[in-house]
């Protein structure tokens, strides 16, 4: 029965006249070119033309979109151009004092995208390189696009990053400025990944959390030392649920303040003592023992990985790889011995309410 029906089926297209090669062509390209974005890894080549005067002026809480050209010449096909709206973003960062070229957010249109690689996409933050005069602070934004890259290691619970190395065009000066920055995952995108949908309750406690998420994600967070993130405030994190009764997840981002990073306006949490062994501090709670080996077993079984993708990450420059190898080497150190685990994780975790 269900052969005849498919048959019936067939029969009814062909009458109307479809074209299988166009139709599976078609779906295919627009498949790839959905999941193309993220899944590979080497550099998008684009050239974005703007007003950029008018757009960093624009910094109010009533900031709109800009028009702006941008081509990307993708290393693996023909160049796209399409019209796009981008406007500022951020808090910190959108400060002039901290960054005179502030976070981006792009606005694509679907007429536009249409059969390129961001085909499917709507709105896309993007990490820029903050400061056009400081070659340290491209480097600084490569080093928090590969904190990115390193948290995927762990987890699909995680916001996925492309690379891009932008050439910035002034329509009314001409002047051109070329920097590596990064497109990050869209929220709604990583929900339909993971399964979940976006939540936008607060005062949500980390123990009511899923245990092996938050686990991982408080230690990921001690190994890079960034202490800038809060699950009860949505602090630089992104909480995600099958429904209102399940269980979340929790999905980090922002880790330009990280000791790792050390950009010059990082300060450390005053709750960290500079004269110890590990001047990190761990943010969560107090878990089993059995909960703890558990974590740290995953940690360890992801150690060369976590190396191999820092030393091959040829963009950065070779002493930043290797300040980013010896502070996670740190990390390391620390879980591998029973007595600094005790006196650097255990001590410092707060204690679970006896009432959950």
């Amino acid at each position: 029965m269900k052969d005849i029906k498919l048959f019936i089926l067939l029969l009814i297209l062909i009458a109307g006249g479809i074209d299988f090669q166009v139709l599976a062509s078609s779906q295919n390209r627009d498949s790839l070119a959905f999941t193309d974005l993220f899944s590979e890894e080497k550099p998008l080549l684009i050239d974005l033309c703007a007003d950029y005067v008018s757009l960093f002026d624009d910094v109010s809480d009533k900031r709109v979109y800009h028009d702006a050209k941008f081509r990307v010449k993708s290393p693996s096909s023909a160049f796209s151009d399409m019209t796009v709206k981008v406007k500022t973003r951020g808090n910190f960062r959108l400060r002039k004092q901290t960054c005179n070229f502030p976070p981006l957010r792009f606005k694509f249109e679907a007429n536009q995208t249409r059969g390129t690689i961001f085909h499917g996409q709507d709105k896309l933050k993007y990490v820029s390189h903050c400061q056009n005069f400081r070659k340290d602070y491209e480097m600084h934004t490569l080093e928090e696009f590969l904190i990115y890259r390193m948290y995927n290691v762990f987890t699909d619970y995680s916001y996925r990053v492309r690379l891009a190395h932008i050439n910035f065009i002034d329509v009314n000066r001409r002047d051109t400025i070329q920097r590596y920055g990064f497109f990050i995952e869209d929220k709604e995108h990583l929900a339909d990944r993971i399964g979940r949908q976006p939540l936008k309750f607060r005062n949500v406690k980390q123990y009511q959390v899923l245990r092996s998420n938050i686990l991982v994600l408080s230690l990921f967070q001690c190994m890079i030392g960034n202490c800038d993130w809060d699950v009860s405030r949505l602090h630089n994190v992104d909480l995600m649920s099958v429904n209102e009764h399940s269980l979340p997840v929790a999905v980090p981002y922002d880790f330009d303040w990280s000791a790792i990073i050390a950009y010059d306006y990082f300060v450390p949490d005053p709750q960290i003592d500079l004269e110890s062994k590990y001047k990190r501090r761990y943010k969560s709670y107090r878990w089993s023992d059995e909960e703890f080996e558990t974590a740290f077993a995953s940690f360890h079984e992801h150690r060369d990985e976590l190396m191999s993708l820092i030393t091959d990450f040829t963009y950065l420059e070779k002493d930043n790889r290797l300040k980013l190898l010896a502070y996670v080497s740190e990390f390391y150190d620390l879980i591998s011995s029973k007595n600094d685990v005790k006196e650097y994780i255990l001590k410092q975790a707060k204690k679970i309410p006896t009432d959950q």
